[in-house]
């Protein structure tokens, strides 16, 4: 049972931004709502599905589960929710769900890197591509619950301020914001810049060797996985400085660590609920190129 505390009293920076979320989370739910619905009943309808067509499912599955869960965090907005076990479960959803799109998109922006620079290797492996796409995808996911699991206690009622705001001087344990840090962010981010750059390197080479429509397709394709890895940078950046400056912070900098992360979070949740659609554009135009050169 969800327990309120309606009546809290608060200042003026937490009552400026409880408004803010008000205003900003209810269109980021409608508005991703919609898209995943849309980009929901586009997949049903495949017919034949492809190694990129599971990694972007599984993208899909990260950002619909975020959207279903929005509605504790808008609800949070007018009428806080006291800490309890609730909070746990809806902080693990959050960060789950978070690091899976990142994982995810590192594992697509390999694939996709793999796929232009190693073709001949590509084509080998291509009987076992959906097999080896699904196995990511599972890894993907056991490996996100088995560090959320591990790590629930930093997030239990009793470190929480609200049930979405740890209490600044409850520190998230030094392995923790390390693993959160490192392993959750800057390196998928090396690797999607390392990739991204690399692929896209390839493809404006290529242009020299193709005319016409194809042509035309590579420099959208190129455009789109340029836009691709400045969404996954500016998205997912905010929200890791974030959490080290509320680790390495003291009651000095609260208001400001405070808003910072909130707003960091709500660039991070947008990114989730929005990236898929411009994966599957990409891969409609990856479409058309294949139909063309077979």
């Amino acid at each position: 049972m969800v327990d309120y505390n309606c009546s809290v009293v608060l200042n003026h920076t937490d009552a400026a931004f409880r408004l803010f979320e008000r205003a900003a989370y209810i269109p980021v739910f409608i508005v991703g709502l919609s898209f995943n619905i849309t980009a929901l009943c586009i997949f049903c309808r495949l017919k034949r599905w492809t190694d990129m067509h599971i990694y972007m499912f599984n993208l899909l599955a990260a950002d619909f589960l975020a959207i279903i869960f929005l509605p504790f965090r808008i609800l949070e907005a007018f009428c806080p929710i006291k800490p309890s076990e609730l909070c746990t479960f809806l902080l693990c959803t959050q960060y789950s769900n978070m690091y899976s799109s990142i994982f995810t998109i590192t594992a697509i922006s390999i694939h996709r890197f793999i796929a232009v620079r190693f073709p001949f290797l590509t084509k080998a492996l291509a009987s076992k591509s959906k097999t080896i796409a699904i196995s990511k995808c599972i890894f993907i996911w056991v490996i996100v619950a088995v560090i959320c699991v591990i790590n629930q206690k930093d997030l239990v009622k009793e470190k929480l301020e609200t049930c979405y705001d740890r209490i600044l001087a409850k520190k998230l344990q030094n392995h923790f914001i390390l693993l959160l840090e490192i392993l959750g962010y800057l390196i998928p981010v090396l690797v999607v810049i390392f990739c991204s750059t690399q692929t896209i390197y390839i493809l404006v080479r290529s242009l020299r060797n193709v005319q016409g429509r194809d042509r035309a397709e590579r420099k959208k394709i190129a455009a789109v996985i340029t836009a691709n890895m400045f969404t996954f940078i500016v998205c997912f950046t905010p929200v890791h400085i974030g959490l080290l400056l509320q680790f390495l912070s003291d009651d000095s900098g609260k208001d400001f660590v405070h808003v910072f992360l909130d707003v960091a979070e709500w660039i991070a949740i947008t990114n989730c609920c929005l990236d898929s659609i411009g994966y599957y554009f990409l891969l409609k135009r990856v479409n058309k190129i294949n139909k063309r050169s077979h």
